[in-house]
């Protein structure tokens, strides 16, 4: 079994672009403020349409994190990874892969930044890499 993906960028693809060369973007409502992540194209807390792209920076602190020994079948390609939640500077929550020793050196709290890569068939992602 094969999987694949559709998701809609039309009106996120400044997140996707923004990736490609290494910057961390999101969504801003104009109208009320929110600051969405994942980037949002209309606000879930107004429903306005109008926003605005900030940049959100990179570093981060470990908030959380899981190691996954046993992949779901469309990773069974990957070795057992980790999987964080980091708290970016602006307070925002965000969930990637976690890079960088091994499991038992972890520790919550410690700093960490995100990282964008690209998968090999050119498509733009990030992790989270320990300082």
């Amino acid at each position: 079994m094969s999987l694949r993906f559709d998701i809609p960028i039309a009106r996120t693809h400044q997140f996707w672009d923004a990736l490609r060369v290494g910057k961390f973007v999101t969504t801003k409502c104009k109208a009320c403020g929110n600051v969405s992540f994942p980037p949002q194209g209309d606000c879930p807390n107004c429903m306005s349409s109008d926003h605005e792209w900030v940049d959100l920076g990179t570093d981060a602190t470990l908030v959380t994190y899981t190691f996954v020994q046993i992949t779901p079948a469309s990773f069974v390609k990957n070795d057992p990874y980790m999987i964080a939640i980091g708290k970016l500077s602006s307070g925002l929550k965000v969930l990637a892969w976690l890079e960088g020793g091994k499991v038992e050196n972890v520790k919550i709290g410690e700093r960490m930044h995100l990282e964008a890569r690209a998968s090999e068939e050119g498509n733009p992602y990030y992790v989270f890499v320990r300082s």
